[in-house]
């Protein structure tokens, strides 16, 4: 892997961390609707990129729209509805079901290589997570955190199926995913969520702030380079380094919520850097990541 294209990567796992700590306090303690708040993000994002709408439709033009829906409208849909209580610990944990999800849907679908080094820093990074976050009877079963569970089997079918699309401009990607999110999100607000007029006029800043990060940080920049990233590089190159997720949305938490920086996290993120090198340099079949597209 490039080291630019490394570091773009953990840029995109530092904002995705810091949607997770934006997203459980505007859903958390306020009563924002989820799937509006997810319409509100979407229609932000085609203020921007909607003009990519425009070009000509890709050839895999299907495909892509199912990988729009999967990291999109299904993702965010049982995403947001989930962080409306669970715990942080348990949808913590959760969220890096990604890992072995995907890496396994690319060994499966797409006949992709681990190999035993890299599958043991996998293993081992993701013990560093458990360490990371979990607390004793955080993990009892409650419905959102089977909202949570899905949105990241959804994630990882979508990155999965991202290897298959081709050579796509990922401003296209990005706007159709976000035109895909929009009409999902207002007709599941308008079948399954009241007040809305009065979020607007009562909670229109926590809304507001929380939709403007997500399509700027997280939309355009993370999901557009997680985009380009997985046409370039192995499912299981990519996918486990979003591990970093976890440990920026730890540290934002600390600083931006006020919560405690216990030992635990300290040693998970001790057992988490380490694999994370790993697992970025042991690449054997690396493809040569393409410049931007310019279409």
């Amino acid at each position: 892997m490039r080291l630019l294209d490394f570091w773009i990567l953990m840029l995109c796992c530092l904002f995705w961390g810091g949607n997770f700590v934006v997203g459980a306090w505007a859903l958390g303690n306020n009563p924002v609707p989820p799937f509006m708040l997810a319409a509100v993000r979407a229609a932000i994002v085609l203020i921007f990129m909607g003009v990519f709408l425009l070009k000509p439709l890709p050839e895999k033009f299907g495909l892509l729209l199912i990988v729009g829906l999967c990291v999109g409208a299904l993702h965010l849909g049982f995403l947001y509805t989930g962080l409306q209580t669970a715990s942080a610990s348990g949808a913590s944990i959760l969220s890096q079901m990604l890992i072995p999800l995907a890496t396994l849907m690319s060994v499966f679908f797409l006949k992709e290589k681990i190999g035993l080094v890299r599958g043991g820093a996998i293993a081992a990074a993701f013990v560093g997570v458990i360490v990371m976050v979990y607390e004793p009877g955080a993990l009892s079963l409650d419905i959102n955190l089977v909202y949570i569970f899905c949105a990241y089997v959804s994630l990882a079918l979508g990155s999965v199926l991202m290897r298959k699309v081709g050579n796509i401009d990922w401003r296209i990607y990005v706007s159709w995913m976000s035109l895909l999110l929009l009409m999902a999100g207002i007709i599941a607000s308008a079948a399954f969520e009241t007040g809305q007029v009065e979020t607007f006029r009562e909670n229109s800043v926590p809304l507001f702030l929380a939709a403007f990060y997500a399509a700027l940080a997280v939309s355009i920049f993370a999901h557009g380079q997680y985009f380009r990233l997985l046409q370039s590089y192995d499912v299981a190159v990519i996918v486990p380094l979003t591990i970093m997720t976890t440990v920026f949305a730890t540290i934002l938490g600390v600083i931006l919520l006020d919560e405690t920086l216990e030992p635990r996290y300290i040693v998970g993120a001790a057992i988490i850097l380490p694999c994370v090198f790993i697992i970025a340099r042991r690449q054997k079949s690396a493809k040569t990541a393409p410049e931007f597209i310019e279409s």
